[in-house]
């Protein structure tokens, strides 16, 4: 615990002790924040075989959630389309990013996101205090999953474009299950 006072992370509004160091690179999030993804990120590789294949997972939700500048706008894209893999087509980690390595340099007629109005009710605060901190597998699995659907609906009303980018990228391929 810091003497500093607290700092909201202007992506996603969840409020963090401050700390005195500075965020190591571009993105619409805290220090505090990019420590705390950090944080779920190591206590997945430490629960590797049940949680490895959420990590994408985390990783779209936390881009989806952090968007506007300075995030690059092709974190923001990756992130939806892989949020739209997930959820609604029912793809695993591995398949999403796999979907992303095929989803090159973005290309112009891609459109652009920018943040919703509402980050989410969810952010990567709290599955870091229902996984890592409670040192709890099922409810770090159980919190990312809120989590992930509460950033994706946040984005409904841009649910249609990722939709159809992702058809304009990968023709005939994936589906809503």
């Amino acid at each position: 615990m810091t003497d500093l006072p607290q700092r909201i992370c202007p992506g996603c509004r969840a409020s963090f002790d401050r700390m005195p160091w500075a965020l190591d690179r571009d993105l619409q999030a805290s220090p505090e924040c990019w420590h705390a993804y950090g944080q779920v990120s190591m206590f997945g590789t430490e629960h590797a075989e049940q949680l490895m294949p959420l990590h994408q997972l985390a990783v779209d939700a936390y881009g989806a959630q952090h968007a506007g500048p300075p995030t690059p706008e092709i974190y923001v894209t990756f992130s939806l389309v892989g949020l739209y893999l997930a959820l609604e087509c029912g793809l695993d980690g591995p398949a999403v990013r796999a979907a992303h390595q095929r989803m090159g340099k973005p290309q112009p007629g891609w459109p652009t996101f920018g943040p919703p109005a509402d980050p989410g009710a969810v952010t990567v605060a709290d599955v870091l205090r229902a996984g890592a901190v409670a040192d709890s597998v099922a409810g770090h699995t159980a919190q990312l999953l809120l989590w992930a659907e509460s950033v994706w609906q946040t984005w409904s009303g841009r649910h249609a474009e990722v939709v159809a980018l992702t058809g304009r990228i990968f023709p005939g391929e994936f589906a809503a299950g």
